[in-house]
């Protein structure tokens, strides 16, 4: 009874364990900012949307990639309307490790500017891991007219090495 008892808790603990998200917050300095030339893309999305008239204002293509860089793996990405925005930019951008159970998120600070109609970027995560596969997503948006327009993204995985 006592054996039972113990591999049905073995495993709901391991059931527990597996079905958890993993979350891992990196520091701001687990990144850096580099020449969008300087990152080799190998995974790249790339979406546009206007469903509105350009008097309106709406968000145009949006890029979002993932590559190699000779220290870690770089992340690119642009953001652009079909007018000036008070503000522009990505958030709830997420780097994500795989594991054996799963993602690991590794969350990236989000990154705007103002009073334009584009705005792109590229980042190095400097702790990456050699045969480790990799990912990004995150959430292009901009404000026109106090009315928000956001575009989710994803890029395909690659394997660092």
């Amino acid at each position: 009874m006592k054996k039972r008892i113990r591999l049905i808790s073995s495993i709901l603990f391991m059931i527990v364990i597996i079905t958890s998200a993993l979350n891992v917050k990196a520091a701001e300095t687990d990144f850096i900012e580099v020449p969008i030339q300087e990152i080799e893309i190998e995974a790249f999305s790339e979406n546009q949307i206007n469903f509105f008239s350009d008097s309106d204002g709406s968000l145009d293509a949006c890029d979002l990639g993932i590559g190699i860089n000779k220290n870690g793996i770089g992340i690119s990405f642009a953001t652009r309307t079909t007018e000036v925005a008070t503000e522009i930019g990505i958030k709830d951008m997420v780097l994500q490790e795989k594991t054996l159970f799963g993602w690991k998120d590794i969350p990236i600070n989000d990154r705007c500017d103002y009073d334009t109609d584009f705005y792109l970027g590229s980042l190095v995560y400097l702790k990456a891991e050699i045969d480790k596969t990799y990912r990004v997503y995150c959430t292009h948006y901009a404000i026109i007219n106090d009315q928000e327009y956001t575009l989710y993204n994803i890029t395909d995985s690659i394997v660092f090495n």
